[in-house]
């Protein structure tokens, strides 16, 4: 857990505070109410894969009232069933919704976005290194490939190849990388 934890707030960091001061890149990063709710999640994430059931029992207890902190505070949506790898990164908060869903490797959402399953019956999968940009939506059993870009607004809906970006309601793809 803290290993991932660390790989989380080092990309937040060296990808939105690399040039501020030493104050903000070794103790307010921590502060930050997306960095506080990957913090948050990881944590529920933990107990919801212990083992041990006692102790499953009272972290949860301690968990609980910090998911409600994150929802009710922050308006961030994650369930401890998502599974998300190293990396995680919300730039921005505040009406975020990520439910049951699976990425990997550095992903970075920003704020009011939705990823979810619609009404048939899956949620979508992401790749590594995949970029969500505000108010972006993405909806249905799709998968997101490695390398994509989703921008501001965009409403995805098909599924989206490996190093593409895309935008627009629905998303079409606008760039693809060659290789």
């Amino acid at each position: 857990m803290f290993d991932t934890i660390r790989a989380d707030i080092a990309r937040k960091r060296d990808l939105y505070a690399a040039n501020k001061g030493w104050l903000s890149r070794k103790v307010f990063i921590y502060l930050l109410p997306g960095s506080l709710a990957v913090i948050i999640y990881r944590f529920g994430r933990w107990v919801f894969l212990l083992k041990i059931p006692v102790l499953k029992q009272i972290l949860t207890l301690v968990y609980l009232p910090l998911k409600a902190l994150m929802v009710i505070c922050f308006g961030i949506t994650i369930p401890v069933r998502a599974d998300y790898g190293k990396g995680f990164v919300i730039h921005c908060y505040s009406g975020i919704f990520l439910p049951r869903t699976k990425a990997g490797v550095n992903l970075t959402v920003n704020q009011e976005v939705t990823v979810g399953g619609a009404f048939q019956g899956g949620q979508p999968v992401m790749g590594d290194n995949v970029f969500i940009g505000a108010g972006a939506k993405v909806i249905g059993k799709i998968r997101i490939g490695n390398n994509v870009i989703v921008g501001a607004n965009s409403l995805v809906v098909t599924d989206v190849p490996d190093n593409c970006t895309v935008v627009g309601v629905p998303a079409r793809i606008v760039f693809r990388k060659k290789g």
